[in-house]
């Protein structure tokens, strides 16, 4: 654990291993206890930081014969704090789906990148994905037994954002913790610290932060040591931040820090081939959720789930299927007017198009449209029309209208 052989140490005073020593004799001396104390040990390499405790041995006249010292990695007691406070990696690219060519490019980027130390910048709009690709780069590398800490940049009042970022020392201001308190950085060591919602740091924020990313090491708030880190960026944002530095609302040099390696998601929109696969991936996932059985979706429903542009990307349809599969495979009136605006755009460019078109252009969108509704079928289509099957033919040559068979 100290990288020492038994050889160098035995008859060694341990203040030339400890350099605090003396205050540690000191404290058990005075008859209290040394309990669950971080300290940094130096060798030659590097510093390591662990969680110290130490009990005197006495002798029937009260009098210290010896001390026994117990070593905790503190990299195991984040990794063991992180396991129960919910600081993990949950995802992995099996739990992202998608057959599109822009997904199937962004995950074998975000593959390929995985093992990188370099930062990470994911941008894309809310609902597509951003964070199940973060926790999934960090699965995926070799960094995946250690913690995943991620922190919501926007969600945090800007008076407490730099205390969860670096922490701070017992007695740094009034409420502080007995003891201090750990920052994200340091949860984080060793492993992946997921910055969310990057855009919405407040610029004094990004000074600190920027620093930290160049020179490696940070102070805690109240306190005179620096703590070196050893942690994988990855930022997300559904901003675009270059519009944002133009604006003066972000910093250009931590934009350029962060974005070593840029990853963009693409909407649904922009690759609709990836919304039925989505709906079978959801429907199953759901129904197990729900210990409901997968439903029957009508036709005229899956059209519409299949057409719909879903503004609010993955995250939007990921509700709509839990809606459906909660209703044994229809759909709540909540949903249905989800696709009112959709549809009332729609009629409204529809009523443009005939307003402006000419009588000619109107008489064959009413071909059209009456063959579509009848499904081709041209005996219906006279007798909606008020016309005899010749006219009606002579008409369909006559606008080139192709007839599907």
């Amino acid at each position: 654990m100290l990288n020492i052989k038994k050889e160098n140490i035995i008859n060694e005073s341990v203040q030339n291993i400890l350099c605090n020593w003396e205050y540690i004799l000191d404290t058990l001396n005075s008859g209290k206890r040394y309990e669950n104390k971080e300290i940094i040990y130096s060798n030659i390499n590097k510093k390591k930081r662990f969680n110290l405790t130490a009990y005197s041995i006495r002798n029937k006249n009260g009098i210290i014969t010896g001390v026994v010292v117990m070593f905790k990695d503190m990299m195991n007691v984040y990794n063991l704090v992180n396991k129960y406070t919910g600081m993990i990696a949950t995802y992995t690219f099996d739990d992202i789906v998608g057959k599109s060519e822009k997904f199937i490019k962004v995950m074998r980027q975000a593959k390929k990148i995985s093992n990188s130390p370099s930062t990470v910048l994911i941008q894309g709009e809310s609902g597509t994905g951003k964070e199940l690709i973060a926790h999934s780069i960090h699965n995926n590398s070799n960094r995946k037994n250690n913690s995943f800490v991620a922190i919501n940049c926007g969600a945090i009042p800007k008076s407490l954002i730099e205390s969860e970022l670096f922490g701070y020392e017992e007695g740094a201001f009034t409420g502080a913790k007995r003891g201090g308190y750990a920052g994200k950085f340091e949860l984080a060591s060793g492993g992946t610290l997921f910055l969310d919602e990057i855009g919405e740091m407040p610029l004094d924020m990004q000074v600190n932060l920027l620093r930290v990313l160049q020179e490696g090491f940070f102070i805690r708030i109240g306190g005179n040591r620096y703590i070196n880190i050893d942690v994988r960026i990855i930022a997300a944002t559904n901003k675009d931040l270059k519009a944002e530095v133009k604006k003066g609302t972000f910093r250009e040099d931590l934009y350029y820090r962060l974005s070593v390696i840029p990853i963009c998601v693409p909407p649904l929109r922009e690759r609709p081939e990836d919304i039925e696969i989505l709906i079978g991936h959801f429907l199953n996932t759901k129904s197990i959720k729900l210990n409901k059985a997968i439903p029957n979706i009508e036709s005229d429903l899956y059209e519409e789930l299949i057409n719909y542009s879903w503004p609010g990307n993955v995250r939007e349809i990921e509700n709509c299927i839990e809606n459906i599969v909660n209703m044994d495979g229809n759909v709540s009136l909540n949903f249905e007017t989800k696709f009112f605006d959709k549809q009332q755009q729609n009629l409204n460019r529809n009523n443009l198009e005939l307003e402006l078109c000419s009588l000619a252009q109107l008489e064959k969108k009413a071909i059209i449209n009456c063959i579509q509704k009848c499904n081709g079928n041209i005996t219906k289509v006279s007798k909606i029309l008020g016309i005899n099957r010749s006219t009606l033919y002579s008409k369909i040559k006559k606008y080139n209208i192709i007839l599907k068979r």
